[in-house]
């Protein structure tokens, strides 16, 4: 029996149906989706990289134009408070004088550092500090000198001024200063050859001399202070051919004269002290010298 030939299983299909083994296309929708996103992204980096490159010619040639500090800030929020603190006397209302009006003032564009050099022109700051507080406030704080006598001088219209004397022999005309609070404060004498004018002739060199003196008085207001209000006139005398040792000189209400060398200020005091205690001192009206300067003697004069 002959076996019947077998038929070519593609013979019957219609080329119509068959498909490629291979396509470019995505034959399903998720395979689109994914070449869809894949699309995106390449073209998400072009744009970016684009943009990239697009601001780094803009800059350069931003830079090549105008070299100045580009200004990112924007315009900023007007000043509309003031907090000002100081160790000394000087007040909100003296800087608001000093500083002018800040309506219209941006916080940015103040100069920080200009007004702090400003301030510290001012014969009676130290140091001062200026710093912005966001939004829209301007933080000022002063270290102000302080005063431990003062020295009347005469203008040539006519009166005085009263320059006050700070620990390190600054000369300053202090402001805001009520005169209860000048009133204990001994007086200074020097001699006008030892007054040197400043640069701009507004004022006075320091004098160096008043560090030898300070620490006395600092001593006495902090540990006498019934011998130190009774001080009323302060000089400081240097060596010379009438007086070979430099001392420092003090007139009070009681004592023509308190003559006290500069140094050991703690013990010349005590002896002062232990003076007083003294009847026929404690009771006079009047002494006329007290000489404290030699290491262990003490002469005075009733």
């Amino acid at each position: 029996m002959k076996s019947k030939p077998k038929k070519n299983s593609q013979s019957g299909v219609s080329w119509q149906k068959l498909k490629p083994k291979s396509s470019r296309r995505p034959s399903t929708l998720p395979a689109f989706k994914k070449r869809a996103g894949m699309i995106g992204r390449v073209g998400m980096w072009v744009l970016v990289l684009g943009l990239f490159v697009g601001s780094f010619f803009w800059v350069e040639k931003v830079f090549r134009n105008d070299p100045g500090p580009i200004d990112i800030t924007g315009p900023g929020a007007p000043v509309k408070q003031i907090e000002f603190s100081s160790n000394g006397v000087l007040s909100q209302k003296w800087f608001m004088s000093w500083f002018g009006p800040v309506r219209g003032r941006s916080l940015m564009d103040l100069d920080i550092e200009k007004i702090r050099m400003e301030l510290e022109k001012e014969s009676q700051v130290v140091a001062a500090r200026v710093t912005r507080k966001f939004p829209a406030t301007l933080e000022i704080s002063l270290e102000e000198q302080s005063p431990i006598m003062v020295l009347r001088l005469k203008v040539k219209s006519g009166g005085y001024n009263d320059w006050l004397v700070s620990r390190d022999g600054s000369l300053y005309l202090g402001e805001c200063y009520t005169p209860a609070r000048l009133s204990h404060l001994p007086s200074l004498s020097v001699p006008s050859s030892a007054l040197k004018r400043t640069q701009n002739d507004q004022g006075f060199q320091p004098l160096k001399e008043i560090a030898q003196v300070a620490p006395l008085l600092e001593l006495a207001r902090r540990e006498y202070p019934a011998f130190y209000r009774d001080w009323k006139i302060v000089s400081y005398d240097l060596s010379n051919e009438f007086d070979p040792v430099a001392h420092i000189l003090i007139r009070s209400g009681k004592v023509k004269k308190i003559r006290f060398a500069p140094q050991k200020f703690a013990t010349q005091m005590e002896r002062l002290h232990y003076l007083f205690l003294e009847p026929d001192f404690r009771e006079s009206q009047a002494i006329e010298s007290i000489d404290l300067s030699h290491d262990r003697s003490v002469f005075a004069k009733i």
